[in-house]
């Protein structure tokens, strides 16, 4: 196998075949050994040892810098650990951008294919109609007291509800930098908070901070996201329009397999809103206006995601979520 196929093939491991930057990613992150070993998992130390004829205490050396590097995933404890690579794409992305010595070209490098490629697969992925990786939890507050808001609807529910608890910085701002929203500020739920303080990545938090993390990014103007799947997810990310591409590829080419909106949509009350303004730059997807020589807020509500975070500016209640879909719109864990 020459050079040139091992990083090849160990993007097509990830499901990206044919990419012009996510071999040379897997290149500047791993060398010709280290990638050998990737492409023989997964398995345990011993298992890869005799596939790779390495000495097994070679292997434990090795597994244990692509675990920091963020290549290489555990399962299981003690001796009979099972070590394996990222399964896809997005697990690639957010474990190896927040490797503690990367450098900033290597970032920079992977801001260049989501700016360039990964539009092309998330239309791929969309023609495929598959179900979305992530799904907006909408703002509590601005929620019609008559819904019923689910555990994994509300974020300070599900931090209520979490055993461990991390934060770690934001992968989509710390490669794009567009803006100046908070950076450290994906919250890490059980397995993940667990994961991220081994590997040195996460800041365990109280569920105090926790919380006040939540404050933090509703004030600045932060769309909550988590796993689109029931029950209390892994992540809490708190997502700017800027720098997150889930958010910038919903609005540019409405994306559906990236995210998907929350079971709510805004709904305006013309005769109490004063046409302020105050709610329009809040809006992630841009869909609230108010029309010249107008008071009153229109918008295109198709496109509305149910985040929320209008109402939190809306002095006179004139924006509100009211639910729109039932609660086996989220799928089952």
């Amino acid at each position: 196998m020459t050079d040139e196929n091992l990083y090849e093939d160990l993007s097509a491991k990830i499901n990206i075949s044919g990419s012009k930057y996510i071999p040379r990613i897997w290149r500047m992150i791993v060398n010709e050994d280290e990638a050998r070993l990737l492409l023989a998992m997964p398995g345990t130390a011993a298992e890869l040892a005799e596939r790779t004829g390495r000495e097994p205490e070679k292997v434990k050396a090795m597994v244990r810098e692509l675990f920091h590097k963020g290549v290489v995933f555990e399962k299981g404890k003690g001796e009979e650990t099972q070590y394996r690579p990222p399964r896809h794409p997005l697990q690639f992305h957010d474990g190896t951008i927040l490797w503690p010595e990367a450098p900033r070209k290597f970032l920079d490098l992977w801001q260049t294919y989501m700016d360039e490629e990964y539009p092309e697969f998330i239309k791929m992925m969309d023609a495929g109609e598959i179900r979305s990786f992530m799904r907006v939890i909408p703002v509590n507050r601005g929620i019609e007291s008559k819904s019923q808001v689910l555990p994994s609807e509300d974020a300070l529910k599900m931090i209520d509800q979490a055993d461990k608890l991390a934060v770690t910085k934001c992968t989509c701002r710390l490669t794009a930098h567009r803006c100046q929203k908070p950076l450290e500020a994906c919250l890490q739920i059980n397995r993940a908070a667990e994961y991220a303080i081994k590997r040195g990545t996460g800041r365990e938090l109280t569920k105090d901070q926790a919380r006040e993390i939540i404050r933090i990014a509703e004030e600045a103007g932060l769309v909550h996201m988590t796993e689109n799947r029931g029950g209390i997810g892994q992540v809490i990310c708190n997502c700017c329009d800027d720098c997150c591409m889930m958010l910038v590829l919903m609005k540019k080419i409405g994306a559906k397999c990236t995210a998907t909106p929350s079971r709510y949509r805004v709904r305006i009350a013309a005769g109490d809103c004063t046409g302020c303004g105050a709610c329009l730059e809040r809006c992630p997807m841009e869909i609230l206006a108010i029309p010249k020589g107008k008071e009153v807020v229109e918008s295109n509500l198709d496109k509305c995601i149910g985040c929320g975070l209008c109402t939190t500016v809306c002095s006179t209640r004139a924006l509100v979520l009211e639910e729109i879909r039932p609660a086996d719109f989220i799928p089952e864990a």
